[in-house]
């Protein structure tokens, strides 16, 4: 009887050998790897970002584009608000922009926007603008508050008078090549433009309008531009 005893203990043994030799790997198997956290996703979405994006906000009717402020405006008067960097008027702005105009005008599309002018029609010295109304506010690092446009420019007799507007233009902007996105006056080339003064009204003299320096970052700050449809 020890005998068997014995025998069975020793298979016994063997048996829980083998089936932890065979088996127990389940145990450590690797588990599947879990989904991405939403931390994660948020950070990939942040790297994803770049200065040239045109950020389209459907919901808001709103679009967001970064461009560079040029310090050269705030003792010098201009009409060109914000342009296209690469654009005819690239330098000639207050705001060089990353993005293209044409790349905006396709985000205020996007954003619900119905542009006035779709034709290669212009307007002449002193008439006006038209279409849907925008409001355009900017922040920069350090401003999370929105600055509205109107608080962001000087004239010799204060702030300007704005009213915003989605001209359109786009075929208009392609032909002159100037890539304007945003105009002081009315303007048959500008994507956006505003229709409180007449085309030529600034470059004319009627009016100077120079970045307020005691609101704008330095010269060089990269700012976001936001334009919301009324």
């Amino acid at each position: 009887m020890k005998k068997k005893s014995l025998l069975a203990l020793l298979l016994m043994l063997l048996l829980a050998l083998s089936l932890a030799a065979c088996g127990g790997t389940a145990e450590f198997a690797e588990e599947p790897e879990e989904e991405a956290t939403e931390e994660t996703a948020e950070e990939n979405e942040e790297a994803a970002a770049a200065p040239g994006d045109v950020i389209v906000d459907a919901e808001n009717k709103s679009v967001t584009i970064t461009a560079q402020l040029n310090g050269t405006f705030f003792d010098q008067s201009t009409m060109h608000y914000c342009v296209w960097k690469d654009g005819g008027m690239g330098d000639k702005c207050m705001f060089a922009a990353y993005c293209s105009a044409e790349d905006f005008y396709n985000g205020m599309v996007e954003a619900g926007g119905e542009p006035w002018n779709t034709t290669t029609d212009k307007i002449a010295d002193g008439e006006f603008t038209d279409g849907q109304k925008v409001e355009v506010t900017l922040t920069w690092e350090g401003q999370d508050t929105p600055v509205p446009l109107a608080d962001t420019v000087k004239t010799a007799d204060g702030k300007l008078n704005v009213d915003m507007r989605f001209s359109g233009n786009l075929q208009n902007n392609k032909d002159c090549g100037s890539g304007c996105i945003a105009c002081l006056n009315s303007c048959w080339a500008g994507v956006t433009s505003n229709a409180a003064y007449g085309y030529n009204a600034i470059d004319s003299g009627e009016v100077a309008a120079f970045l307020d320096d005691s609101v704008m970052p330095a010269d060089g700050t990269d700012v976001q531009l936001t334009f919301t449809l009324k």
